[in-house]
């Protein structure tokens, strides 16, 4: 996780402490930034975005009171324990008690001396698994899976469980569309030598490193079987979460006091999940920047998730990881690029999920996608810009999260290029829609006017006021102020933390 230095450093960073900062910094930088629409409601909710916990040592991604510790469908949560008691990688310690209502989460130690455990529910793991097909490794693939029964052949038992999702091929190992499997230890990954196997897990895909120095010799200070642990890393452990809503505890046991998170599973309440923009109307040629707040598109707790729809209303398609979080090409242009809009109800979606977007409501195009360092696209045979599998009339827009584990998805690379930019021609008057979780945003074309003061001031005296001249200047160059949640990642982020 990447804030775990800063917990070791015992940083305790509070509510009060980001809210002071922002106020202080928005002070700062209030004649330079402008501001996304509707901004005040957003300030107090950044605080816990960014996996600040309630407790010394246990830390539990989906702990967000911004978002309520809400979390649904195929979310993976991580769980880190992050004890000095515990921490030194070549002592052998007994495994911290990790629980998930009751119900006993193996932790392991990574190199950076913390103890990680992942969970999911299992029948949305499974959904998700299932939009994939075998084995692609794209998209939602949660790898292959184990019965509780056959967990043990990875060297760890998992019998709390009510089975587990494994990162490569172990034979017996199912997929989402069948009954757990009923793995064995033998031609682990695929390969006769039992190593090296391809990996297939895509939803934890900047897991840290299992401590190998152990004194025992054990693999992440838990595994009786080196090999067959290390292909199956990382492990997703699957609980029952589907009556929901649903309360799910996560505790640790440590001497002195049980620490715990609550967590709620269930569909995320529309009043979390909202676009902001970094302004009211857009000049000609202006980068039309959004950020999208949906906690539920933050499926890995690891890296930053990317989603790409065809946002078009008449052919409404959504693809997850068509791209990775450079820009480069993932599951697009291959067999794993798979639409999950037909998905969306089943994985626990409500409203949310679906994009859609109108460049030209008034029958006048004022909008039009682009390439930038969130997606590649490239023109048609007719000039419109596509993705290997999205057509150009499909309108191709992708989201990236701005770090990993926050839940808010920026539609503009680091550079400020967004996925969508005012026509330089666009005429005044006229707007592009777009639609998320049943609401509907407009970007309507506008000049700005500006009033020019100018003088010349007498020779030695304040008192000697020339006549001023006035003059109107009408500017239709786009500004290119970052909306807040970039500004909120640049400054208070490389800043406070010290990156």
């Amino acid at each position: 996780m990447m804030f775990s230095n800063i917990y070791k450093k015992s940083r305790r960073i509070t509510e009060s402490t980001i809210i002071t900062t922002l106020i202080i910094s928005m002070v700062v930088f209030s004649n330079t930034i402008q501001y996304a629409n509707g901004m005040d409601p957003l300030v107090p909710r950044i605080e816990s975005i960014q996996h600040v916990s309630s407790n010394a040592n246990l830390f539990v991604s989906a702990e967000k009171s911004s978002f309520q510790n809400y979390f649904a469908g195929p979310q993976v949560i991580e769980v880190i324990v992050i004890d000095s008691d515990i921490s030194r990688m070549d002592e052998a310690y007994g495994e911290p008690v990790v629980t998930v209502n009751g119900k006993r989460l193996r932790v392991v130690q990574a190199t950076d001396g913390d103890w990680y455990g992942y969970f999911a529910d299992m029948k949305q793991a499974q959904y998700a698994d299932a939009t994939q097909l075998s084995n692609s490794g794209k998209g939602l693939d949660f790898g292959q899976f184990c019965s509780t029964s056959s967990s043990s052949v990875t060297g760890v038992d998992f019998s709390d469980t009510k089975g587990i999702s494994v990162a490569r091929h172990f034979s017996g190992a199912s997929n989402g569309t069948q009954s757990l499997g009923s793995c064995t230890a033998t031609n682990l990954g695929g390969t006769i030598n039992l190593v090296g196997g391809t990996l297939l897990n895509h939803v934890v895909r900047q897991n840290k490193t299992l401590n190998g120095q152990a004194p025992e010799g054990k693999l992440g200070q838990i595994a009786a079987n080196n090999i067959a642990f290390s292909e199956a890393w990382p492990i997703i452990q699957l609980f029952d979460f589907s009556t929901f809503p649903t309360k799910v505890s996560v505790q640790y046991y440590k001497a002195g006091g049980v620490q715990q998170v609550d967590l709620n599973f269930d569909q995320i309440p529309g009043k979390m999940i909202r676009a902001v923009t970094n302004r009211a109307d857009f000049p000609p040629g202006s980068q039309v920047q959004a950020d999208l707040i949906d906690p539920q598109l933050n499926i890995d707790p690891t890296e930053e998730d990317s989603w790409t729809w065809g946002a078009s209303a008449s052919n409404n398609t959504l693809f997850y990881q068509a791209f990775d979080r450079n820009g480069n090409l993932d599951a697009d242009g291959t067999a794993g690029m798979q639409n999950i809009v037909g998905n969306l109800t089943t994985l626990m979606f409500n409203h949310n999920g679906r994009l859609t977007e109108d460049p030209r409501p008034q029958g006048v195009a004022v909008a039009a996608s682009q390439s930038n360092g969130i997606q590649k696209l490239f023109k048609d045979s007719n000039g419109r810009s596509r993705t290997q599998s999205i057509s150009g009339l499909s309108i191709p827009v992708t989201v990236l999260e701005l770090q990993p584990n926050v839940g808010i998805f920026a539609g503009y690379d680091s550079a400020g290029i967004a996925d969508s930019k005012m026509l330089d021609n666009a005429p005044r008057g006229k707007s592009f829609t777009a639609k998320y979780n049943d609401i509907s945003y407009s970007a309507v074309v506008k000049l700005h006017t500006a009033t020019l003061t100018m003088g010349i001031p007498g020779e030695n005296t304040l008192a000697n006021v020339n006549p001023v001249i006035k003059q109107t200047v009408v500017s239709n160059q786009p500004l290119t102020y970052p909306i807040f949640a970039s500004f909120f990642k640049i400054i208070i982020i490389q800043n406070l933390f010290f990156y």
